[in-house]
């Protein structure tokens, strides 16, 4: 078993399992560096469509208080279907683009360069009829590539907007990410042929970009992690990608990934796995860009969600991960409620005051780019080269079962050499998973039964539940455990 959880979560298949696995930890080890070592400038970024959900009264008072965070990238959709809703005619294109204008008025206004992201079909191009997240038509590709060209036109380096905008702070876009989640089906689907069809799309997307600008980083979109029901593992969707167009190495400028995770080191576990591939099959010159993170205060505090944030501010820049964006999800909760998890990752109030956690994130990144007195952390921060020394974490003796009717499951956990246990039930959900219970056993050598009730209305919305378990031994070294158990 490995030491933390390199895959979706699979279902398993008998009622109960005895583990026992001496496993090791992830070991984040610092590495001496150049003292004066910071953040990049552009490093920062920040998922800020819901900022542009709300009226755009409050769109100012947003902005400044991101701005003055240090933030100086937002990552927004430029949707295809808001600027073409309509099929060309007769070989035609008609695009509306005053709502994007604004958008890039109001972010060069304060400082912050646009982060678009080119996404999504249209009701007219998708192999899905009226269905704008279904994958784009292979007869309708170079409509959307078009549509690439002509945003990179108008928003890009020199591009029209700037030239008829000339006494705004000149801020054109230099990356763009190509669709979001690409391999999830709330984004694109059918999931069925998408690897293959979305490189296409990422290829043809590209080549147009890069005549207008040929300093242009054109990123794969976002990938998510794979999730049973929520789409392909990032890893196989990237290798059947390559696989399908070998061309896509000496290609690619920039792979995003979604490190959703309720562990800060679990974070780190996907990125380093996410890392490997990309060397494979890419190369290790091509970057990592972290598009979205984050966490629900459904499944932690704000407090613990503000010191996770921190820390990933305060490592990820100094990795050894190539990691060249940290743009977290999301500034601020959406205007209206839209019955699902979006309203609890905002850091930030819609009155652009902080929460704890914006306060905790945007202090880290005035730190991490000078702009304060406190000396940054240095050293290069080793998450995807791990030094050979290695920690073991204490072994972990774990027994489950489902009760009868699977309204209950109960867990036994031992360490022969004591240790401290994090025992946590979850649901799987997009972002964060959904926590339904949670237990902390002081340090000890006995063994410890705990019992998690599973209600019906669980069982009627889930398959699945997620057990973690984290052993955390004398030497603070610890062990992670983590599997899928059926209930229904």
């Amino acid at each position: 078993m490995d030491a933390l959880p390199t895959g979706p979560v699979s279902p398993v298949t008998t009622r109960r399992a005895w583990i026992a696995a001496i496993v090791v930890s992830a070991v984040v080890a610092v590495i001496p560096a150049r003292a004066g070592a910071a953040a990049p400038a552009d490093f920062f970024g920040m998922n800020v469509q819901n900022v542009f959900d709300n009226s755009s009264s409050t769109w100012g008072a947003q902005l400044t208080a991101l701005s003055n965070g240090g933030i100086t990238l937002g990552r927004v959709d430029a949707r295809w279907q808001s600027v073409e809703p309509k099929a060309p005619s007769n070989g035609r294109h008609t695009y509306n683009w005053s709502f994007y204008d604004s958008v890039a008025q109001a972010m060069a206004q304060h400082n912050i360069r646009w982060y678009p992201i080119i996404d999504y079909s249209t009701n007219w191009a998708g192999v899905v009829s009226g269905d704008s997240n279904s994958a784009v038509a292979a007869n309708h590709v170079g409509d959307f590539a078009t549509y690439a060209n002509v945003f990179a036109q108008r928003y890009g380096r020199g591009g029209s907007f700037w030239r008829s905008h000339p006494s705004l702070p000149q801020l054109p876009v230099t990356s763009y990410e190509i669709w979001n989640e690409e391999n999830s089906t709330r984004f694109l689907h059918p999931q069925s042929g998408a690897p293959e069809q979305f490189a296409d799309l990422y290829m043809a997307a590209r080549s147009a970009i890069k005549p207008v600008d040929p300093q242009a980083e054109v990123v794969v979109g976002g990938l998510s992690l794979g999730t049973e029901g929520g789409g392909a593992d990032e890893i196989s969707f990237l290798q059947r990608m390559v696989a399908h167009r070998p061309d896509m190495r000496g290609n690619t400028d920039a792979v995003a990934l979604h490190p959703y995770q309720l562990l800060v080191n679990d974070v780190y576990a996907r990125i380093a796995r996410f890392r490997a591939t990309v060397d494979q099959l890419l190369g290790p010159q091509v970057p990592l860009e972290i598009t979205e993170v984050g966490w629900s205060t459904t499944a932690v505090s704000d407090q613990e969600r503000g010191t996770d944030l921190t820390t990933l501010a305060q490592t990820l820049p100094r990795s050894d991960c190539n990691i060249t964006r940290l743009i977290p999800y999301a500034w601020t909760s959406p205007e209206q409620n839209r019955g699902n998890s979006d309203d609890w990752f905002g850091i930030y109030n819609r009155n652009a005051t902080p929460k704890a956690s914006g306060s905790a994130f945007v202090g880290a990144v005035r730190t991490m780019r000078g702009m304060t007195t406190a000396a940054a952390p240095t050293g290069t921060v080793s998450i995807c080269h791990p030094t050979p020394a290695v920690v073991a974490g204490p072994q972990l003796k774990l027994f489950y079962a489902l009760g009868r009717g699977h309204s209950s499951l109960r867990v036994i956990a031992r360490c022969p050499t004591g240790c401290r246990l994090n025992i946590v039930l979850l649901a799987p959900r997009r972002g964060a998973p959904l926590r339904l219970g949670h237990r902390t056993i002081r340090f000890s050598r006995h063994r410890h039964s705990v019992r998690f009730r599973i209600t019906h209305r669980l069982r009627h919305r889930h398959r699945l539940v997620i057990l973690q378990v984290v052993a955390t031994g004398s030497n603070r070294a610890t062990t992670s455990v983590s599997h899928g158990v059926r209930i229904r």
